[in-house]
């Protein structure tokens, strides 16, 4: 694992652009295996939800069918009560109904009791007292039954007021009933008072998590809820409008809290409706350390395809980076570089492709470089050759013009410089030869032009001690000097003055020809090294200036500083060699 590490740590600054290769790869597969993961996560999810939903919904159902079927069952008996209750006033007297119902009263049945037309009582199956004055004929059970009619109604929960200190929350059923007296017939409203607790407890069973049962009657009225306070303090169930509005069976709606499940059943025997409610949010149902588990999962799977991505992308472009790093050592001219690389076939075929351009290319540079060397010593010795003849030419014919007058000793001692000359500038044929040596050549020449313009100017040649041994390209000086005897001096009235210096300047060798002449032309200065001149003295001066750069480059050179009538210098710069 270390050296994986280090491996990677080594691409690094190669690698850790935004648009590497390895970067655009971990990237990529990162996206697509995130996004997988998220779709599948997604679709699971969504699959999970389906069947949570399914199996919701059918508990549910199953749920609310079997309170349904309960309570039903419980009121099918309470109306059985009632209805045998009316066959025996019918068949027996009063006192006998009373005898036989007194004291087999069922739990669950808080109280049993007639009442004639006109609200009085005829006959009840408990003990307890009734409260004075309390206006039956006024009672809502009591209204909602025409007397004798043989029809039966129940009622929403209600506090009984009917006994002395007692109120107890019932739900009652009413039903007309007749009975005899002798010969009399007489007809009155059975109330039948259910105890609300046993309705309570079946519709107690919870629904999931957060869900419950409440029951309405078909007309949308609330007969029981869990949150039944809540309501009557003004908080609405916002589901008791839907449930109102469905068909028996079960429907999902979304509200502000979320999708919810609502399933409904009518009862049979009463006009009420059971109505199941469950919230619908999938996994989140659960307890929270499922939900905190599934997180933990989806994010270590992230890591691990963000790690794997990396480290897959790493060892596919890895190579590559090899090859990136061999190529900036052949930037560097670094020749000798080959590449071994292995991995997959594009890769090696790549490193087969990059040796051989490594070789090719090195094969060209010494091809290159063997020709250039061979064209820079033909070019010099081109303008090597265009410096010489004609100056020869001039020396002799000064020469013979001396020998006719009969001046052998100028003769001689012009013969001497020149053969001087001469063989300094073959110089064993080398290009370079020492500052000295410049200097001797340079006034070997400006020994002979002095003789030939009649003294007509008179020199100075100095140099610094530095660079007595230094190296420069022979024949520089000759071409200037000529060019400063020929154009500055030669046709001055007044005698004119040639200086010559070598020094060093700024860790480069620097030789200074200097004349008091009559300058150069503004015009021509501007354009003198651009292009080659016409004349013998001008081609001088452009080959000296062609060859330096030939030799060390377009750095060095020639520098003209004229003003006319006040003379030209010439600085020649060229590398410090010893």
């Amino acid at each position: 694992m270390r050296g994986l590490l280090r491996r990677i740590k080594a691409t690094l600054p190669f690698s850790f652009k935004w648009n590497s290769l390895l970067v655009v790869m971990a990237s990529a597969t990162t996206i697509i295996a995130v996004v997988a993961v998220l779709m599948i996560t997604y679709t699971m999810n969504n699959r999970f939800n389906d069947s949570i939903d399914r199996t919701t919904e059918q508990n549910n159902t199953q749920i609310v069918d079997n309170v349904s079927d309960s309570i039903d069952s419980y009121l099918k008996e309470m109306i059985s009560v009632s209805n045998t209750i009316s066959k025996l006033l019918i068949d027996y007297d009063l006192n006998k109904v009373f005898n036989i119902y007194h004291f087999v009263l069922r739990d669950d049945i808080d109280t049993i009791a007639v009442f004639d037309s006109q609200g009085e009582l005829v006959m009840k199956t408990d003990s307890r007292l009734l409260k004075e004055n309390v206006g039956i004929k006024h009672q809502h059970w009591f209204r909602s039954i025409a007397p004798g009619s043989r029809m039966y109604v129940f009622t929403e929960p209600h506090v009984q007021r009917l006994y002395k200190g007692e109120y107890r929350w019932v739900i009652s059923l009413s039903k007309g009933v007749e009975w005899t007296d002798g010969d009399n017939k007489h007809q009155g409203v059975m109330l039948v008072d259910l105890n609300f607790n046993n309705i309570k407890e079946l519709c107690s069973k919870e629904l999931g998590e957060k869900g419950y049962l409440y029951i309405i009657d078909t007309n949308g009225k609330l007969i029981y809820h869990p949150r039944q306070q809540m309501i009557y303090a003004g908080i609405e169930d916002k589901t008791i409008p839907i449930a109102c509005a469905l068909e028996d069976g079960s429907e999902i709606f979304i509200q502000d809290d979320g999708r919810m499940l609502i399933s409904v059943k009518t009862l049979k025997n009463a006009n009420w409706r059971i109505v199941g409610v469950s919230p619908l949010n999938g996994l989140l149902t659960y307890d929270e350390e499922l939900r905190n588990f599934i997180l933990l999962i989806v994010i270590g799977v992230v890591f691990l395809i963000i790690l794997l991505s990396i480290i897959v992308s790493f060892f596919i472009t890895s190579p590559m980076h090899r090859l990136m790093r061999l190529m900036g050592r052949v930037e560097a001219d670094n020749f000798n570089t080959f590449s071994t690389a292995r991995g997959f076939y594009e890769v090696k075929e790549l490193s087969f492709s990059f040796n051989q351009m490594v070789y090719k290319i090195k094969r060209l540079m010494e091809q290159i470089l063997k020709e250039q060397q061979l064209l820079r010593k033909t070019e010099m010795k081109a303008l090597q050759a265009q410096i010489n003849p004609h100056f020869l030419y001039n020396t002799l014919d000064s020469i013979m013009w001396m020998a006719e007058s009969g001046d052998q000793k100028n003769v001689v001692k012009m013969i001497s410089a020149l053969a001087q000359f001469f063989r300094l500038s073959l110089s064993g044929g080398y290009d370079t030869i020492s500052v000295i040596d410049e200097l001797k050549h340079v006034e070997n020449y400006l020994v002979i032009q002095k003789m030939r313009y009649n003294d007509q100017f008179d020199y100075e040649i100095t140099y610094d001690e530095a660079v007595i041994k230094c190296r420069t390209l022979k024949i520089l000086l000759q071409p200037i000097v000529e060019n400063a005897i020929i154009h500055g001096v030669a046709n001055l009235p007044y005698k004119g003055i040639i200086t010559i210096n070598a020094g060093i300047y700024q860790d480069k060798l620097r030789f200074v020809v200097s004349d008091n002449g009559f300058g150069i032309n503004p015009r021509i200065l501007k354009d003198i090294l651009e292009e080659k001149p016409s004349t013998r003295s001008g081609i001088g001066v452009y080959n000296v200036n062609q060859r330096i750069q030939l030799m060390y480059g377009t750095e060095y050179g020639l520098h003209f500083d004229s003003q006319p009538d006040e003379g030209t210098t010439v600085s020649i710069i060229l590398p410090l060699h010893t």
